[in-house]
């Protein structure tokens, strides 16, 4: 028999869009069930067959539908959950299970006293003896942004060592040896351009090159600002 073809990205394009509105509806049954807030009815979600379940506030890996998924849910619904996707990619991995990841925002809390709580999410729906479940699960809050403050102390605490990697490339320079000054730069993609040069100096060899010549002029550093 002739090998088959294999699918082009349009027809792979094509199976994702039409895996699309079940990926929304399954995830509305998701949602709803925890509206309800019956633990059994979200992890009856799940599937008892290899699952891989890391959830959002637990540092636990999951991997029953039974206890250990009841126990999650019968705590994390006492914060009121209800979520909504807010960008989102499906893949269809043939007409029984499809990826769907992307992020979501989870409004949690009493109605008087909501906060939202944005997070990261991938599930795999697979369907098994005739009924769509939940293989993997992952969700994870959203890393927290470096603050301002935060970058600053990063460059603070940075800046004894650039003063004193350049204390220890303008010393190599007083050696005059333009192989002790060469070996201070990267023999792996490196980007030089040389302030005496006209050259882009990509490699060792030229490295070296350049030194030769510019120790002549018998080079002493400092820095200003």
């Amino acid at each position: 028999s002739a090998v088959p073809k294999a699918p082009s990205a349009a027809d792979e394009e094509a199976e994702n869009e039409a895996m699309y509105p079940l990926a929304q509806e399954n995830f509305k049954r998701w949602n709803d069930a925890l509206q309800t807030k019956d633990y059994k009815k979200v992890a009856a979600l799940y599937s008892n067959k290899d699952l891989s379940f890391l959830p959002t506030v637990s540092p636990k890996f999951i991997q029953d539908a039974g206890k250990d998924t009841e126990d999650y849910f019968a705590a994390f619904l006492e914060k009121l959950p209800d979520g909504t996707i807010t960008a989102d990619n499906v893949q269809a991995y043939g007409p029984d299970a499809y990826l769907h990841s992307g992020m979501y925002t989870f409004m949690t809390g009493p109605a008087s006293d909501r906060q939202p709580v944005k997070a990261r999410f991938s599930y795999m729906w697979r369907k098994v003896d005739g009924d769509w479940k939940i293989v993997h699960h992952h969700s994870s809050a959203v890393p927290k942004a470096p603050s301002a403050a935060d970058e600053e102390a990063e460059n603070e605490a940075m800046y004894p060592l650039a003063q004193e990697n350049f204390k220890r490339w303008n010393d190599a320079l007083q050696t005059k040896d333009y192989k002790n000054v060469a070996a201070l730069y990267s023999t792996k993609k490196l980007s030089f351009l040389p302030t005496v040069s006209p050259n882009f100096i990509q490699g060792d060899a030229d490295t070296e090159d350049y030194f030769a010549n510019f120790v002549k002029k018998l080079p002493d550093g400092t820095i200003t600002a």
